[in-house]
């Protein structure tokens, strides 16, 4: 069982290497505007869950094709830049944080009564007669 640092610094560097792939190494078609937003491994190091969202939403599809193929490809460049004695199994999820975060504030906004920001007050010159001499 590696420690928790140790497992830490693993995830950070899948994360990086995933994401610097498909930035710079994968030519793909299928390759959006792809964010890794974090990486979970398992206390043996045997699975690494990779989360990754996308900028729009429609191009999920054709993102869970582009990981399902590409799969062999990344996990043998992670292996590469580990060099662990046997690479992670990786597990691609899609991670919906982003879209449960925009459900929770238009809730938010339909139940909370708006609020319109107060000005701050604008900062008035001293008068001539009111300014000390020097």
């Amino acid at each position: 069982m590696a420690s928790e640092k140790r497992r830490h610094q693993i995830e950070k560097r899948i994360q990086q290497k995933i994401a610097q792939v498909l930035l710079h190494e994968m030519k793909d078609p299928r390759i959006g505007f792809i964010t890794i937003t974090g990486v979970v491994i398992s206390g043996d190091l045997a699975v690494a869950r990779v989360k990754w969202s996308v900028y729009d939403a429609t191009e999920r599809p054709r993102t869970e094709s582009l990981f399902k193929h590409a799969h062999g490809f990344l996990r043998s460049e992670v292996a590469r830049d580990l060099q662990l004695r046997s690479a992670p199994q990786l597990v691609f999820e899609y991670d919906d944080g982003l879209e449960r975060a925009e459900r929770i504030e238009a809730i938010l906004r339909k139940v909370l009564p708006r609020q319109e920001p107060t000005p701050a007050p604008i900062p008035t010159e001293p008068e001539r007669g009111d300014e000390p001499d020097a």
